[in-house]
């Protein structure tokens, strides 16, 4: 029979046992050790019932402590001998009741023993000189103060604690923000084309079935590729989509890329128009995430001209960068068919919270026919203040 693992043992209740094995240390050598003259039989029995409650401190801090600050104050009187012994497990009770209930109660709490010392004092001149009565309302008071600290340590860690899985959940949403929209990027350009053979093949059957199947095949073969591609990207050590063929250009490559791209991809389905690219040279600015958001808005842009646009009509691309942004601006003529379309698929929608999130803005519009589009991001100095995604996304070139 196979045993079962042993795991790790773990203490859930560290400053407890820290503050309870201490003290208590400390008060079995002042009783059989240092203890003098050595306590009767009797006493003994109500000093192990003491460090008894005290071992119970550690599952029952506050009811545990009330019952051992008690236990001394009354014996301390009713039990001969007991006194010399009572200083210790008072510190310790002190420490544990401020610990895990609230400053209100810890202060009153030292008010409390504050008065008792006093009291004590006045009734007692030979137990307590008013140097030691200062004396013990200082250590009570810096009681007071280390458990409060404990507390407060406590509730520092635990929002540490909710913050780290918060921080965790929030990067988890962007990874998936950013598959699903590398996801859309991948696979509704190869769809849309698919599409428009079919729309081609009906509105022109005079034309060979084998070349516009030769097409389709070609398309699904390029989509087959593109998951295969994300499918890998997501095996890999990091479990995270990105940057292959642009991670290592720089932003004006990149946009420069993109638009000689998707003039090609429309261009040879009979749209006109052109893109117009305005970029810094010589500026060699590199930033991953905005250069792999670029790519998929890009694309976007292009695939919704290709779907949605009108081939006779014409389209216009204007990409910009500056020493502090990126500017895409885009606008096309509607085809008849998508004319009552105005807020956008879901591409556009998965990419809108991937473009906020990294401090740009997306907008977009339908007016006579037209429809407009702006998108802008921030580089350099302005992106720093934007939080980093948890991934960087890439998509294939149009």
């Amino acid at each position: 029979m196979m045993s079962k693992p042993r795991g790790t043992k773990r203490i859930w209740h560290p400053y407890r046992a820290f503050f309870i094995i201490i003290f208590s240390l400390l008060y079995e050598l002042n009783v059989w050790v240092y203890a003098m003259p050595k306590p009767s039989p009797g006493t003994l029995v109500w000093l192990m019932a003491a460090q008894a409650i005290v071992v119970c401190c550690y599952w029952f801090p506050v009811w545990a402590s009330v019952a051992v600050l008690l236990l001394n104050g009354v014996g301390e009187y009713a039990i001969p001998g007991y006194g010399q012994f009572t200083a210790y497990f008072m510190f310790l009770a002190v420490v544990l009741i401020s610990y895990r209930t609230s400053a209100r109660i810890a202060a009153a709490l030292w008010f409390v023993m504050a008065a008792y010392t006093c009291i004590e004092t006045s009734v007692r001149p030979d137990a307590f000189s008013l140097y030691g009565c200062t004396a013990f309302c200082m250590v009570y008071l810096v009681m007071v103060v280390v458990g409060r600290f404990l507390a407060w340590n406590d509730q520092r860690n635990e929002q540490l604690r909710r913050t780290v899985e918060l921080e965790a959940k929030v990067r988890q949403l962007e990874s998936n923000q950013y598959l699903a929209a590398y996801l859309h990027d991948a696979l509704s350009q190869e769809l849309a084309l698919i599409a428009m053979e079919v729309q081609l093949r009906n509105a022109d059957p005079s034309r060979s079935d084998d070349e516009r199947w030769e097409h389709v095949g070609e398309y699904a073969g390029n989509a087959l590729d593109d998951l295969r591609e994300i499918i890998m990207n997501l095996r890999d050590e990091s479990m995270s989509l990105r940057l292959s063929e642009n991670q290592d250009k720089d932003i004006a490559t990149v946009l420069e890329h993109q638009g000689r791209e998707g003039d090609e991809l429309l261009h040879r389905h009979g749209f006109t128009g052109d893109t117009e690219v305005d970029v810094i040279r010589d500026a060699d600015v590199h930033d991953g995430d905005v250069s792999g958001l670029v790519t998929l808005i890009c694309h976007e842009v292009y695939v919704n001209i290709l779907k949605h646009g009108d081939a006779a009509g014409r389209y216009r691309v204007r990409m910009e960068e500056t020493a502090a942004r990126v500017r895409i601006d885009y606008e096309n003529d509607i085809a008849e068919a998508d004319e009552t379309k105005t807020h956008g698929g879901n591409g556009i929608r998965a990419l809108r919270s991937l473009i906020t999130s990294m401090g740009g803005t997306l907008s977009h519009d339908r007016a006579d026919g037209v429809w407009k589009g702006h998108v802008e991001l921030p580089i350099g100095a302005d992106a720093r203040a934007r939080t980093a995604p948890a991934v960087n996304a890439h998509s294939t070139a149009a």
